[in-house]
């Protein structure tokens, strides 16, 4: 797709924010409402994103063997083949460290160094991201990781024979030379390993200096060291790599406190057992606590439910990813309760609205649209306290966790009477047409039907228009949606919490807007003074001050009524009586298995 804005650097380098989400945001806004109908969990407002309850969170204790049952295959063990999620989160608190992670404990959403000395040393004005290896961190089998090695992984993304599933940041923000597809589409001319012909443009990108390796990049970016975290940016030694015909790989070279034990069995899993070469004293984040984690696979959701239910034999020591169905919360007694959590999953619900609409072009429209929604029956229709907290921003709590406050003045059901009274004040003849798009379920039918209750209270006369979930994403990203609808349902889960990973991804038209269509912001939002922050915040290297910069940004698009956020989701997780020491992670989004333990 060609850059669209006045810096083809960053718009390049913001560019993969459109290809990489275009295929997560196809699931989740095709999903978004369906996630609603999963089963996503309970919990209380005053219960922080990422932790257990007192009783779940005892004193760890080491040896024993964890469980983790899982519904449906493991996808890879390839960390270069992972896309963000549960999957991904285990393998990095097992086997597959990183140059940078996320901390423990209350410093969940804090990154942190883990293969790297620090969290990265910047230069060229966040152009350049230096960081170097700890001495004595070794793969599985006793040999050191290198350098090297980080550059192998990376170089692996570029390969798009086999780098089909993962994130490929690294072929959007390195500085390398690109060339434009047929289909018009931007990438670099680098291919990965072997590609002799462009070798030198990758190693310019990518250098070694002993134990430090050097990014360049296109543009500024000050999240580099999130994103480092991801697992395409995981060392790979380069006689690990097997040629495996297309199928997924599942042979492990652990960096990490775990080594696979024999072969992985598609179907049925497989046993990771403590990596004897793995050095305590070098991974701060890792307490490693099992002796031995068991994964079975295989499973379907409700049996996986079931198991944990019952506890028999060795399930009491269990923990998984399946998230059980809210209702499960209320039938709970007081020990069954004591193994449940409930955090947020890091999704926000919420709608985009169309900016050239003629109808949502008019600001007094837009305010009443804001008074009227009823953020509490959205939540109730979507599963209850145990599927969501009403938002008003879309930062989660993963970026942001005051996210879920409630705005002074706002509430949380709506106001259809004083949304009349602004219609009625600035002369807009009611009722007023609002066309309404959204991913259809059985869950979404109800939830969209209780806000469209308040808006016609309001003097709105509302059309809903449910489209199939696997139709959704490709019918809103049509130049057509623009002509046919006013509202579209959306759903957003960053791939680090970073306000940098949501806002510019939807509402910077400099990277979305082009002939093809509008990309993410398919409200089609554009804003001089908003697209002035989002370039302050890329330009403001401190964290703190760049994320002050971030929320004034995401409060300039509210008040203009770009967007209507309506949920932070969350998870119903349930675990086994023997697990101790038990927590959610507010990034990772599952069970912390760098810091769980079994009695």
């Amino acid at each position: 797709m060609p850059v669209v804005g006045r810096d083809a650097g960053r718009g390049v380098a913001q560019k993969v924010r459109r290809s990489l989400t275009a295929a997560a945001g196809a699931a989740l806004l095709a999903a978004g409402v369906a996630a609603c109908s999963s089963t996503a969990g309970p919990s209380s407002a005053s219960q922080p994103a990422g932790t257990a309850p007192p009783s779940a969170a005892g004193q760890p204790q080491p040896g024993g063997t964890l469980q983790v049952l899982v519904s449906g295959d493991i996808a890879t063990w390839d960390p270069q083949q992972m896309y963000v999620g549960p999957e991904a989160f285990f393998a990095q608190r097992t086997f597959a460290r990183g140059l940078t992670a996320y901390g423990t404990g209350a410093h969940q959403r804090d990154i942190e160094a883990d293969l790297a000395t620090d969290t990265g040393t910047a230069a060229d004005g966040g152009r350049t991201w230096s960081f170097t290896l700890r001495p004595d961190v070794t793969w599985q089998d006793g040999s050191p990781i290198t350098c090297d090695d980080v550059r192998h992984g990376v170089a692996r993304t570029f390969d798009r024979r086999t780098h089909v599933n993962g994130t490929n940041y690294a072929s959007y923000l390195l500085a390398m030379p690109t060339t434009v597809t047929p289909e018009g589409v931007e990438k670099p001319v680098y291919a990965g390993p072997g590609d002799r012909a462009h070798q030198r443009d990758f190693d310019r990108a990518v250098s070694c200096s002993g134990r430090t390796v050097t990014f360049r990049l296109r543009d500024a970016e000050p999240d580099f060291p999130h994103i480092v975290a991801l697992p395409e940016f995981a060392p790979r030694r380069a006689s690990a790599d097997t040629k495996t015909d297309g199928k997924p790989s599942y042979a492990v070279m652990s960096s990490g406190p775990y080594r696979l034990r024999g072969a992985w069995v598609v179907g049925q899993g497989g046993t990771f057992v403590r990596n004897e070469h793995w050095n305590r004293r070098t991974d701060p984040i890792r307490q490693a606590y099992p002796d031995t984690i068991h994964v079975s696979t295989g499973l379907g959701d409700s049996a996986v439910i079931q198991r944990l239910l019952n506890q028999q034999d060795d399930d009491a020591y269990a923990v998984s990813w399946v998230q059980a169905s809210p209702t499960l919360r209320n039938q709970a007694g007081t020990a069954l309760q004591a193994r449940l959590t409930f955090p947020y999953t890091g999704n926000v619900d919420y709608l985009a609205v169309n900016m050239r609409s003629k109808v949502m072009a008019d600001p007094a429209v837009r305010k009443a649209l804001a008074l009227s929604t009823n953020r509490a029956t959205y939540v109730t229709a979507t599963g209850g306290e145990g599927a969501g907290t009403p938002t008003w921003s879309l930062l989660s709590p993963a970026v942001d966790p005051r996210s879920v406050d409630v705005p002074p003045g706002a509430r949380v059901e709506g106001d259809p009477e004083a949304a009349r009274r602004v219609l009625q004040q600035a002369g807009v003849k009611l009722p007023v047409r609002l066309r309404v798009v959204y991913a259809r379920s059985v869950l979404g039918d109800k939830a969209y039907a209780s806000l469209a209750a308040g808006w016609e209270r309001a003097g709105f006369e509302v059309e809903l228009t449910g489209v199939a979930p696997e139709q959704y994403y490709e019918t809103i990203e049509k130049q057509t949606s623009v002509a046919s609808y006013d509202l579209f349902r959306g759903a957003w889960t960053p791939d680090w919490p970073s306000a940098g990973g949501v806002l510019p991804a939807l509402f910077d038209p400099r990277i979305n807007l082009d002939s093809s269509g509008p990309g993410q912001d398919v409200g089609y939002f554009s804003d001089d003074a908003v697209d002035a922050l989002f370039d302050k915040a890329d330009a403001t290297p401190d964290p703190r001050a760049r994320a002050a910069v971030w929320a004034q940004a995401d409060r300039a698009i509210r008040d203009k009524g770009g967007y209507l956020a309506l949920s932070a989701t969350k998870a119903l997780y349930l675990h086994g009586s023997g697990v101790t020491s038990y927590e959610d992670h507010a990034v990772g989004g599952i069970v912390d298995v760098a810091t769980v333990s079994v009695r």
